[in-house]
């Protein structure tokens, strides 16, 4: 069991590292999961810091736990974009398929978060 704990966060952190690549070498591929109302780039890297913080906080045993909190909370924050997405009219995610897919996976992250939250949170009394 405490090997698929591992793999877990190593799936955090290279999906964070992943998504930190994306964020910064090709933001103009994120902007459409943007509403056209809020400052786009500004948050494209934002977001972008903040998975790379959570990428590197997942290889650290001591952070590992906050790390998958933080990545269930920012896949949960992330969620609503994909489902808008999903129903648009000139989706990012194509094909239809694809979005679908990307929508359950999304799930599946939250659910990998929070796993390992609850499996490396610190006892000094941090609760969520």
């Amino acid at each position: 069991m405490k090997i698929l704990y591992w793999l877990m966060s190593a799936l955090i952190a290279f999906v964070m590292g992943s998504g930190t690549l994306l964020h910064f070498r090709n933001p103009t591929y994120l902007l459409g999961f943007i509403p056209w109302s809020l400052p786009a780039l500004p948050i494209i890297y934002a977001s972008g810091v903040f998975e790379l913080v959570i990428a590197i906080a997942a290889v650290v045993p001591r952070t590992r736990g906050v790390a998958g909190l933080a990545f269930a909370a920012l896949c949960t924050a992330y969620l609503p974009l994909h489902i808008w997405d999903l129903f648009r009219d000139d989706p990012v995610i194509t094909p239809h398929s694809a979005a679908i897919i990307r929508v359950v996976v999304q799930f599946l992250f939250i659910g990998i978060g929070w796993l390992v939250w609850k499996r490396f949170k610190p006892a000094t009394g941090f609760v969520a």
